[in-house]
């Protein structure tokens, strides 16, 4: 039987109490900050979050390959690059999960060398901070959870369930599904 691990309603708290923490912290900048959106998992959260922000922001988005699977590989690709300058201004990377830390390790290492921001925050709905490979810690964390295979809400299983409104945990049946529809 499928686990619910975060409803429609836990989801919006979580956004909202985000999005109250970037207002106050950029209710003063003098050019509105960059929020970059890391595709495709990303977007559900991030459409949500900018609607919370109560103050003048600039949306982007890049794309990264770092996963086959429900694994990381280690390895990113760059697939689409930021269309905005965001040289010296405040930038947030918008991700899904940070679990391995390979992919928010590499966005901000580029993100600065290639752009040189103001400053740069990562933010993630969810931390796996047990999956971590690499040192990191994310600046702005929606909630931390255990170890387990999510799908929903932006979250997915080779591009399969990112429209589900819920975060979940699928049982072994619904993995197979999932296994079966993505190939």
């Amino acid at each position: 039987m499928r686990k619910t691990l975060y409803t429609t309603e836990q989801i919006n708290e979580i956004v909202k109490r985000l999005g109250k923490q970037f207002t106050e912290k950029f209710k003063d900048e003098e050019l509105p900050p960059v929020f970059i959106g890391v595709l495709k998992g990303a977007m559900p959260f991030m459409m949500d979050l900018v609607r919370e922000i109560d103050c003048p922001l600039i949306m982007d988005f890049i794309q990264v390959k770092s996963y086959i699977g429900s694994e990381s590989t280690g390895v990113i690709t760059l697939k689409k690059d930021i269309n905005e300058d965001i040289r010296n201004r405040s930038v947030v990377i918008v991700e899904d999960i940070a679990d391995s830390g390979y992919t928010l390790v590499w966005l901000k290492n580029y993100l600065l060398k290639t752009y040189k921001p103001k400053a740069l925050y990562t933010c993630a709905l969810l931390d796996k901070k047990c999956k971590r490979k690499v040192p990191f810690d994310v600046d702005y964390v929606g909630e931390e959870i255990g170890d387990y295979f999510i799908v929903g809400y932006g979250l997915d299983y080779d591009e399969i369930g990112r429209n589900v409104k819920e975060i979940f945990v699928p049982d072994l049946e619904e993995q197979q599904i999932l296994h079966e529809i993505a190939h």
